[in-house]
């Protein structure tokens, strides 16, 4: 919880998140949070914090008996928030809980999949805490809800299998992110020794090139020249397996 108040702090959201909250619920639930559910919601509340309240509490009893009559879980372990003192003292610790709430929610329902998917477009640290906060919740959940056995089982494996992907989603993100790392220092390295035989090539070039210099020399300079140009190839060579 500690994580996600934080997250709140430094996303800023507040009662703007209230009204997204409110206006998720009918896009992701419509059957549920319908629009003869969505009338009862006042949307010209203003400063006026027990108009604020008031649809905080609907919003809350809302999504309670979705989690009950729809989702079949009652996560009696999880501490509800209260709702009057987000909307009176601006509580962000109180509007976390209704924000896991929500996330539960998302996770759980018909279009679970697309609500992943956007999850996973977030920050990675946002990532982390939304799953924290998500595990969090669900380790609320009753094991005695009145639902039968079989039912029961299906929907532990349906929720272990959503955190699972979470996991092994944000998992995959971290070798991918290590994996560029280690390559973008092979690369840096391989330029480097790139930049290390273009020098050398160049100064075999100027020997090359100042053939005068070579008769002060010992030995042959035909000799010499051939074993410049030999360096040469090799330089060559070594510089095309590079590009390659």
């Amino acid at each position: 919880m500690g994580d996600l108040r934080r997250l709140l702090l430094r996303q800023n959201i507040l009662y703007s998140c209230i009204a997204t909250e409110i206006q998720y619920k009918h896009d992701s639930a419509p059957d549920w949070f319908d629009d003869e559910w969505m009338s009862k919601v006042k949307r010209d509340a203003g400063d006026n914090w027990r108009l604020k309240c008031s649809n905080l509490k609907k919003l809350l009893k809302g999504i309670m008996d979705y989690y009950t009559e729809v989702l079949n879980m009652d996560i009696v372990g999880f501490t509800l928030p209260d709702v009057s003192c987000i909307a009176e003292k601006h509580d962000k610790t109180e509007l976390g809980r209704l924000l896991q709430l929500i996330l539960g929610c998302a996770v759980n329902c018909d279009e679970k999949q697309e609500y992943i998917q956007n999850i996973m477009q977030m920050e990675e640290s946002v990532q982390h805490v939304v799953m924290n906060a998500i595990q969090e919740l669900m380790a609320c959940k009753d094991v005695s809800s009145p639902v039968d056995n079989d039912t029961f089982k299906d929907l532990e494996v349906q929720h272990k299998s959503t955190l699972d992907q979470l996991s092994s989603v944000l998992s995959q993100k971290e070798e991918i992110s290590q994996r560029c790392h280690e390559l973008d220092e092979q690369l840096s390295l391989l330029r480097e020794h790139h930049s290390t035989l273009e020098t050398e090539n160049q100064i075999l070039r100027r020997q090359l090139n100042n053939k005068s210099d070579d008769s002060s020399q010992s030995g042959d300079p035909n000799e010499r020249f051939n074993q410049l140009q030999q360096q040469l190839e090799q330089l060559k060579e070594q510089n095309f397996s590079l590009e390659s």
